[in-house]
């Protein structure tokens, strides 16, 4: 009898297990689902926040990140600013800057580019000094983010005064040298 017993509590667990389990699943999948949904909205508000509610730059940078854009260099002439931006997971600012542009109209060009090339220091043939944790945004290395070996520049951080390339300070050049690899996008608007 006590077998017998045995084997029909058996046989109802194994019947009524899965039943129990699916609703704990089924609660599980649902939460995991609100949560992406959540974190989706988040990245969402905070590009639409960063691009200063431009619903058409929020809606392509979207469509580059589904499609594998992890990380991002954006720099405002305007605002004398670079932004690092990262894409893994929950959308972030890793990195921002004051930078000097070109010190005249159209001497830093707008578009958007790639990191070329690198090198910790270069000489600069044209102008002289050298150029300290070089990236190289065009084939012709004539515009690049780099610091400048000596510090005196960092002053006027903040206003346009280079020859075309952007300048970062000494405080964070290495950081962004080692930070963004080779081939990562940078837009320049």
């Amino acid at each position: 009898m006590k077998l017998l017993t045995l084997f029909f509590s058996l046989i109802i667990c194994f019947i009524c297990f899965p039943i129990f389990c699916k609703n704990d699943i089924g609660k599980e999948v649902s939460e995991k689902n609100r949560e992406a949904a959540i974190l989706r909205e988040n990245n969402r508000k905070f590009l639409y926040d960063f691009f200063e509610q431009d619903s058409v730059k929020t809606e392509q940078y979207q469509t580059e990140i589904k499609d594998g854009l992890k990380m991002m260099v954006h720099i405002s002439i305007k605002k004398q600013r670079l932004s690092v931006l990262d894409f893994s997971d929950t959308f972030r600012i890793v990195l921002q800057t004051k930078i000097s542009s070109g010190r005249k109209e159209g001497w830093t060009p707008k578009g958007t580019f790639k990191i070329l090339k690198k090198r910790i220091s270069r000489p600069s043939k044209k102008y002289g000094g050298v150029m300290t944790y070089w990236n190289c945004l065009t084939p012709n290395e004539a515009i690049a983010i780099h610091g400048l070996q000596n510090d005196s520049y960092e002053l006027y951080l903040g206003r346009p005064l280079s020859h075309g390339c952007i300048r970062i300070g000494k405080d964070v050049e290495k950081e962004f040298y080692n930070l963004v690899p080779i081939g990562t996008k940078v837009v320049i608007e």
